[in-house]
């Protein structure tokens, strides 16, 4: 049976982020270790030129914040690894990592040479989908959701081929899917099945869900600076939320500006 151990060597895990997300950088390290504490991949936290203290996440300081493409084209560049295991800043893990299930999953993609392989159910089965077993299958040739950004393992080569200047992370997950009409692309479709089980996602709108905020009380661990506001549903009060929490940003990188971000202490102030 293979490990996970196995493919060290050959994974790399990045996450998705910039400046502007740091708040939400101690607690996914937090959730991360109390989950997957013994991950045996290199894992890299894609920055822009905030400076980051910790001895289980390695910052990737990419410059100026352009885009999420331009970001992450800088970020592979200096990761040697050929597969990548994908997460954003507000993926939160909620749940021990199926390490066993993972390694065998890795063990599939590679042996098929997939392109990419999402960790995350797909919201509905295209007609022409191909379940391989009860837990995932193949995404249809002439499916609009071969490229997803959610926990996905990738490789490098491939989504630094999709990569298209001045895109979003929502442009890459709309548009790219034409970009791998000719690969194969995996995708778990029962989320009760998922080897990664993780909050998707802590922010929405730039403003904190709720689920967020009541995981991270639970787990005693406050978020902070607290620049951003909750999510409600009210569209009035989201776009004053937003304003609100976009001068307070301002202020937080400012006050952030000369001081290390310290990611290893769950309850140290980070500003």
């Amino acid at each position: 049976m293979p490990e996970l151990k196995d493919f060290a060597s050959s994974v790399a895990i990045v996450v998705s982020s910039c400046d502007a997300f740091f708040d939400a950088w101690r607690p996914f390290v937090f959730f991360f270790r109390k989950h997957w504490s013994d991950c045996p991949f290199p894992r890299f936290l894609i920055v822009n030129r905030l400076r980051v203290r910790s001895n289980f996440i390695q910052p990737i300081a990419v410059g100026p914040d352009r885009d999420w493409a331009a970001n992450m084209e800088v970020a592979l560049k200096q990761i040697t690894q050929p597969y990548l295991l994908y997460f954003q800043e507000d993926y939160f893990l909620n749940g021990p990592v199926n390490r066993e299930q993972l390694a065998s999953d890795f063990a599939y993609a590679f042996e098929r040479d997939a392109a990419s392989f999402c960790f995350y159910p797909r919201s509905q089965l295209e007609r022409d989908f191909v379940p391989l077993n009860d837990r995932f299958g193949i995404v249809p040739r002439e499916s609009d959701g071969r490229t997803r950004l959610q926990a996905t393992l990738w490789k490098k080569e491939v989504l630094q081929s999709a990569l298209r200047p001045g895109e979003t992370a929502w442009n890459m997950e709309a548009r790219a899917s034409e970009r791998t009409r000719d690969l194969l692309v995996l995708s778990y479709f029962q989320q009760d099945k998922i080897p990664i089980p993780y909050l998707m996602s802590a922010i929405s709108r730039r403003l904190w869900t709720p689920e967020a905020i009541a995981m991270c009380q639970q787990a005693g661990l406050d978020l902070r600076p607290r620049f951003r506001l909750e999510h409600r549903d009210d569209p009035g009060r989201r776009r004053f939320r937003r304003g609100l929490g976009r001068i307070r940003l301002a202020v937080a990188l400012a006050r952030q500006a000369n001081r290390e971000v310290d990611l290893d202490s769950p309850h140290d102030s980070i500003a």
